[in-house]
């Protein structure tokens, strides 16, 4: 757990304070927005798997359940956030700091980015779950939904309302979404915290050198 919190550290560093320095390490933890929410839910998670592997309600873990659930509470009252504590978030995944966070998919893949006001859930039809790929650029207000499967590399941007699955390196807009590009490499949108893109903007950021 505690290697995959640092990974997101490490990723959110990246991002707010490219040059370093070292209060870019203390700033990571101390704005009660995306680490917060992944530190609840990587604690719960934790929890869990322990206890399905058949470990006992030790000293340990009854302060680990205590913890979360404070945790949980503030995320809820502070990032506005719910996040389930039963999804594989492999480490190094940035949550946007403005919260507004609703999520349940299956799996979340290391280097994605998910920005404020998202819902990722399940379908009321069949129960299913997004699995979400690597490297994946989910923008604000933008609703997942359902059994699906976004490839490595995608790119949702903002507003968007997705049902159905899509490729690797797919960019997907509008409700319903629709595929407006393919073959993207979004490493440029990952490099930065900036949400406000559209599929116009996308054209500059891949003329920008490296």
């Amino acid at each position: 757990m505690w290697s995959a919190l640092q990974a997101d550290a490490a990723l959110l560093r990246r991002l707010r304070h490219p040059d370093g320095g070292a209060w870019s390490k203390v700033d990571s933890w101390l704005r009660p927005g995306g680490m917060l929410v992944l530190f609840a839910q990587r604690l719960g998670h934790e929890l869990r798997t322990r206890r399905a592997a058949g470990a006992s309600w030790t000293p340990r873990l009854l302060l680990m359940r205590v913890v979360e659930q404070f945790a949980v509470y503030a995320a809820v009252v502070f990032a506005k956030s719910d996040v389930l504590a039963s999804i594989v978030i492999e480490p190094g995944v940035y949550l946007g700091d403005a919260g507004h966070h609703i999520i349940g998919a299956q799996r979340i893949g290391a280097g994605t980015m998910i920005h404020h006001r998202v819902t990722i859930g399940m379908s009321l039809a069949d129960q299913g779950k997004p699995t979400i790929g690597a490297n994946v650029w989910i923008g604000p207000g933008t609703v997942i939904y359902g059994n699906i499967t976004l490839g490595d590399g995608a790119t949702v941007l903002p507003g968007t309302v997705l049902t159905k699955s899509i490729p690797a390196g797919a960019v997907v807009q509008g409700n319903p979404a629709r595929v407006v590009r393919t073959g993207f490499d979004n490493a440029a949108l990952r490099a930065t915290a900036k949400w406000n893109v559209d599929a116009a903007s996308l054209t500059r950021l891949e003329a920008r050198p490296a």
